[in-house]
């Protein structure tokens, strides 16, 4: 089984990607609805959340963990291989920034649409200082906070979501890509197409298209990985509105299990 771990529904749109690449997996995903949303959190709480919920998967014999939250992947990043030396933990920020990097390192003029905790984290400039190499990116970060907002309670609310995107979009000057970093965000990715005419960089869509090389790399966990297209879903808060939203977002009825 391949694990998924986020707050709330960012991760949904990640597994998405996965199970549309790889359809013969099993996937199960673990929601922390009760403590979400990260994004407005210490950097404290982020870190012992995150360290908790995996925690949990690992106490439940997962083989490998997809943590599909930029924000907890934010303050875990620089310590999951200290934390978890025999354990496969894979965050979806690093394939965003090698996609990045991979495009253009030459104009290096990037946008960067996050919540509060995620930017305040710094992790953009360490991880860019780490792979960029000769030069520097020009970084424009718009904190979005109302975009998780409106992903969680308002996705039937078109004329909100245009105007708030616009809003924020406007606040960028003379950037050649756009990077969705917040796995919230592409849920709306027609509505970022229609408002912005550059590159726009989903890093779940990056991590899924790595996960095939990464299994090739380590045969040990491709042959643990159970195949039989099943998806199981858990959260720690409510399962009504956890399952209602979710199964608008998926497009599929999810059906989870509150632990």
């Amino acid at each position: 089984m391949i694990w998924f771990f986020d707050s709330w529904f960012g991760w949904l749109q990640t597994m998405k990607y996965f199970k549309e690449m790889y359809p013969e997996y099993d996937y199960i995903f673990f929601a922390d609805t009760k403590n979400c949303p990260y994004g407005e959190k210490s950097w404290e709480e982020i870190r012992d959340f995150t360290f908790k919920g995996l925690n949990r998967l690992f106490d439940h014999w997962a083989k490998i963990v997809i943590l599909a939250c930029n924000t907890a992947a934010a303050y875990a990043v620089r310590s999951r291989q200290t934390l978890y030396p025999e354990k496969k933990v894979l965050s979806i920020t690093i394939p965003g920034i090698e996609e990045i990097i991979k495009r253009d390192k030459t104009t290096g003029n990037v946008g960067i649409l996050a919540t509060q905790a995620t930017i305040n984290s710094n992790i953009y400039n360490d991880l860019f200082a780490r792979f960029w190499g000769n030069g520097d990116p020009m970084f424009n970060f718009v904190m979005a906070p109302e975009l998780v907002h409106i992903v969680e309670k308002e996705l039937y609310n078109t004329t909100k979501i245009e105007t708030t995107i616009k809003d924020y979009l406007s606040k960028f000057e003379n950037i050649d890509y756009l990077i969705l970093w917040c796995t919230h965000f592409p849920v709306l990715m027609q509505y970022f197409k229609d408002q912005f005419s550059g590159d726009i960089i989903d890093p779940s869509i990056e991590s899924a298209k790595k996960f095939w090389p990464y299994l090739e790399r380590h045969n040990d966990i491709k042959e643990k990985l159970s195949a039989n297209s099943n998806i199981s879903c858990y959260t720690t808060g409510d399962k009504e509105t956890f399952d209602k939203i979710g199964s608008q977002i998926f497009w599929s009825p999810i059906q989870s299990q509150t632990i």
